[in-house]
């Protein structure tokens, strides 16, 4: 069981208040606003789960994931999309779990929502680290 609030980085150039909101109340939240900066907060410290915008300033999620996995990190990731029809995001939820992301949140998100992807995330960044340790 966790003891301290896990530690969150959140890669997006829009003002995501509600959602911040969110995550600041239950983690520690860092921000990055392009994939660059996400690169470099990567390589000075640890996440426990990395939320990641659809659409960046210099790309999209697409760039962020290709350069974290060239990079083999392994810490969840979690795509933030705006579709609001169920059928695009059901494209979306697959498009992106076939990429390799821990999960899709649709924006603007419910409390509840983003803590049940963020627990599932944590919980499988830490049984993956168990895993690795054993």
């Amino acid at each position: 069981m966790r003891n301290t609030k896990p530690e969150v980085l959140l890669v997006s150039n829009r003002d995501e208040a509600g959602l911040q909101e969110i995550l600041r109340r239950r983690a520690n939240l860092t921000e990055a606003a392009s994939i660059a900066e996400m690169l470099r907060l990567l390589e000075s410290r640890e996440f426990d789960a990395v939320l990641c915008d659809w659409q960046l300033s210099e790309g999209t999620w697409r760039e962020a994931f290709r350069e974290l996995q060239a990079r083999r990190v392994a810490t969840p990731a979690i795509v933030i999309s705006q579709t609001r029809e169920i059928d695009e995001g059901i494209e979306e939820w697959t498009e992106v779990l076939n990429a390799g992301a821990f999960d899709l949140l649709l924006a603007p998100s419910n409390e509840y929502s983003v803590l049940a992807v963020m627990e599932h995330a944590l919980a499988s960044g830490e049984a993956r680290a168990r895993r690795a340790s054993a």
